[in-house]
């Protein structure tokens, strides 16, 4: 089932599946089939007629990867290697399967519903969906050229047979490059496509840049004329004068708040285009895998600006006065949707080895020209180095949570994408009926574990209850 052929915000076809979590009600009624076709039904029909047989279950879903140290597959293991607690609670199992054997293994007679799996594949179905997501927003054209270089080296070696592929491009608005297909070829050709060159190109990290230098030039006027960190105070009277600074100081808050503003309203529709992809990735049977390729954003857009203000006006709190919102509601929705459907983030910082920040003012050129003073230099620097750093905090975040990977600081980006596509060809699939049975809403932890083996396990970090 592919993508809508023109994407927009509002409306994309891929159908979404139930989620990992459920609550199913049967009824059997009198000359009525029952509302869910499971095989709890045949079970009750010997019952009288006129009988109400309602059953809930909240059966949870773990795809699982095992890697040892050096991040090759563990295979081979068995339903009793493994040990799940749910907030601290061991579950047991009642069903196993693992992606080289498509058949589960109910390990648990008597139960009223099966254990679901995405293991189990329609007939001729591809077994897994990757869906690569290029963030043109906040990625610069030069990381984003190496990104696109790695793409065409993995796929000009995957064979495709039993996989999904589709390349889709976030930035000021979303871009289906290439739909779901089963031929890496098709992907290739979309790599290299001028519409994909087109949509770097448009992408806000040069406009972002440069409302920093704008900003920062703007700040070294007024440290000219007002007080400012590192520079000693003007003389009395004149334009430095405490009315007229006000009053360029709240000028300089405004035109940030408004930067700011921008920034959130476009981050902000990104972020709903990625959680409408996750929904409709949902839909795809087998594994399903979004590998999410940016430099990076922030959850408070505006917040690199308002610290720039409070450092020059040496105001801890001018921070607070950013009038962007958090996108932390935002990515929390994605996470639990993301959760809840068994897709899982990978997510590659495109930015390669980072080790400092490459903002957009060359604070030591203008220390040479002794607009910025010896103490406020460092200052910047650092704030510019914490604020790279922050925007990784999303990244983590989906991949964490999800069972996924982060894979940053490092020049090797083919590698980050090999290890994407190998989790999704080794895996396993759990099942527990939940021995927790409040429908309280309320965030459930799971913790699973390999017995007696030196292993790396990921999983997802766990899912939200149902509401009461």
């Amino acid at each position: 089932m592919p993508f809508s052929a023109h994407y927009t915000r509002t409306r994309l076809s891929l159908p979404t599946a139930c989620g990992l979590l459920f609550v199913a009600a049967i009824s059997v009624m009198p000359g009525n089939a029952a509302q869910n076709s499971t095989p709890a039904r045949a079970n009750n029909a010997s019952q009288a007629p006129g009988t109400v047989i309602k059953v809930d279950v909240n059966q949870v879903l773990v795809p699982v990867v095992v890697t040892d140290k050096r991040g090759h597959s563990v295979t081979g293991l068995v339903a009793d290697d493994f040990e799940v607690l749910e907030d601290g609670e061991p579950q047991r199992l009642t069903a196993f399967s693992t992606e080289n054997d498509l058949s589960v293994t109910t390990l648990q007679t008597g139960s009223p519903l099966p254990a679901p799996s995405i293991a189990m594949i329609p007939q001729g179905a591809a077994r897994r969906t990757y869906i690569i997501c290029l963030d043109t927003l906040n990625s610069s054209f030069g990381n984003l050229a190496g990104v696109r270089s790695a793409l065409e080296k993995l796929f000009k070696r995957e064979e495709g047979s039993d996989s999904k592929y589709a390349l889709v491009a976030l930035g000021r608005q979303p871009m289906v490059l290439r739909d779901l297909t089963r031929d890496p070829n098709e992907i290739l050709t979309a790599l290299e496509s001028k519409q994909l060159t087109k949509e770097i190109g448009l992408g806000e990290n040069g406009n972002m840049a440069q409302q920093e230098t704008e900003l920062s030039l703007k700040l070294q006027d007024y440290c000219e004329r007002c007080p400012c960190a590192g520079q000693p105070a003007p003389g009395g009277g004149g334009s430095g004068s405490g009315q007229v600074c006000e009053g360029k100081r709240n000028g300089l808050e405004v035109w940030a708040g408004r930067a700011s503003e921008e920034r959130s309203l476009f981050d902000r529709n990104f972020l709903g285009d990625m959680k409408q992809l996750v929904n409709n990735l949902a839909g795809q049977p087998g594994k399903r895998i979004l590998i999410l390729i940016s430099d990076g954003f922030t959850l408070r857009p505006g917040s690199d600006l308002f610290g720039l203000l409070a450092l020059y006006f040496q105001i801890p709190s001018e921070e607070l006065q950013n009038p962007g919102d958090s996108l932390r509601p935002e990515i929390d929705d994605i996470v639990r949707l993301a959760t809840a459907r068994d897709v899982t983030f990978y997510t590659l910082d495109s930015r390669g080895m980072y080790g400092s920040a490459a903002g957009a003012l060359d604070a030591s050129q203008d220390l040479q020209y002794g607009r910025v003073g010896p103490v406020l230099l460092p200052m910047i620097e650092q704030q510019k180095d914490i604020r790279a750093h922050e925007n990784q905090d999303a990244m983590t975040e989906l991949a964490v949570a999800t069972g996924g990977v982060f894979y940053h600081n490092s020049n090797d980006l083919l590698k980050g994408l090999r290890q994407a596509f190998a989790d999704g060809r080794e895996y396993y699939v759990l099942a527990y009926a939940s021995s927790h049975k409040a429908a309280d809403g309320k965030f459930r932890e799971i913790k699973v574990g390999v017995k007696g083996k030196e292993v790396v396990v990921r999983a997802k970090r766990g899912y939200w209850a149902p509401g009461p």
